[in-house]
């Protein structure tokens, strides 16, 4: 491709003579163009990413590095009198994410495409992501960060699914984000997104109506649940991204004329955090309830291919759902998870029959709370911490009785 002739076609101008931001916008369009020529990655199995967050960061650079342009991009510019680095200050930061979380799952995805793996991650399109922050009068002031300019790195698809709450159902929508391997194939990201989403509805800094899911829910990331409006919201937006996730991988499977029976020979599913555990019990319910498998199957066809990455140690910061409100959100879901922990506690109580109290501990159900670090600890079929010394701790301390086991 003559990237000179591209690029003045798309300004209508020379380089020289455009403004940086709309050269960024051209360039922008050239590597979208040139990931639509890439091969996709191709395999029989296939891992599916589930992540709340992805920090991918400016994507213009990595782009150009992973397509093998960098350097001609970069010549071009100059012999044109523009700099690559000052063109790049243009490109708003998809903000999908908040810290190592986020970072982690966004280098898996870079190097599971560098790598030449089938892959894909699977996330939510947050519209405003956490916050940008400013100061006023000394003090922290939170706006909201409206990074999904006109011309972005979004690609709309024909993909859509209902999603079904206890008593409404959602609309969403899935949007790509292509991700370039270094000198390889090309995956994807998937974020889902409501099709009701309104923007005006955020008024003051990032204050909005809580309640209003359908308009609001993925309008940020990590919505304040201090109260219990902020902690619905959290529940129906890991729910709609799981729901939606799991619709998607049962699509592609049956794509590619693959029995359902065989899902686990072709599917790997790494959950990042218990924000996706979710997605244990919502596959189970598609299977048995839309797929009419039998409980024994469903569950077996899951113990096989979900995996659990465990990033904190604290108590506080490992997710525990009221048992009483998760009830009325997610009725089916609700009885899955309490079949679950009953052949759970089961399995313990062989080992630990005289520990009442220790079995309590580990169950997916106590003390009025669903416990989503246990429900992963019970179903997946892997777990890591993100270094050996974080491992030894999830073995010697945070799970020490199921390690056992």
């Amino acid at each position: 491709m003559n990237y000179k002739k591209y690029l003045e076609d798309q300004l209508q101008t020379s380089i020289e003579a455009a403004d940086h931001k709309s050269v960024y916008y051209a360039l922008l369009h050239l590597t979208k163009e040139l990931c639509k020529e890439k091969t996709a990655n191709q395999g029989t199995k296939k891992i599916y990413y589930i992540s709340a967050e992805f920090l991918i960061g400016k994507l213009l650079s990595n782009n150009l590095i992973n397509l093998g342009i960098y350097d001609d991009i970069k010549k071009l510019l100059h012999e044109n009198g523009k700099s690559l680095e000052e063109i790049e200050e243009f490109e708003p930061e998809p903000s999908l994410g908040n810290g190592g979380l986020g970072r982690l799952a966004a280098c898996f995805l870079d190097s599971i495409a560098t790598l030449g793996l089938p892959g894909a991650g699977i996330g939510l399109n947050y519209h405003y992501g956490l916050f940008r922050q400013v100061f006023e009068n000394e003090k922290q002031k939170e706006l909201k960060n409206p990074w999904i300019e006109k011309e972005n790195w979004l690609i709309k698809t024909d993909v859509h699914f209902p999603v079904q709450f206890g008593s409404f159902t959602l609309q969403a929508s899935m949007y790509d984000i292509d991700i370039p391997g270094y000198g390889n194939g090309i995956n994807k990201l998937h974020l889902f997104d409501a099709d009701s989403i309104d923007e005006s509805l955020v008024t003051d800094g990032i204050h909005f109506n809580k309640e209003n899911i359908a308009k609001n829910l993925t309008l940020f990331l990590y919505p304040d649940d201090s109260d219990k409006a902020g902690h619905l919201l959290r529940i129906y937006q890991q729910y709609f991204m799981v729901c939606c996730g799991a619709k998607l991988i049962l699509k592609e499977l049956k794509e590619q004329n693959f029995e359902l029976s065989s899902l686990p020979e072709h599917v790997v599913i790494q959950i990042n955090e218990t924000h996706p555990a979710l997605a244990m019990p919502e596959l189970m319910r598609i299977l048995m309830d839309e797929e009419d498998f039998g409980w024994d199957e469903a569950y077996g066809m899951v113990k096989k291919i979900f995996h659990y990455t465990n990033h904190t140690i604290m108590t506080e910061a490992m997710e525990c759902w009221d048992e009483n409100m998760f009830r009325l959100l997610l009725p089916r879901i609700y009885q899955i998870i309490c079949a679950i922990n009953e052949k759970y506690c089961q399995k313990l109580s062989v080992y630990y029959s005289k520990e009442e109290e220790k079995i309590a501990q580990m169950a997916v159900i106590g003390n009025n709370e669903i416990r989503m670090a246990n429900l992963c600890v019970a179903l997946c079929r892997r777990i890591n911490g993100v270094s050996n010394l974080h491992a030894d701790i999830l073995k010697t301390r945070i799970f020490k009785g199921s390690y056992q086991i």
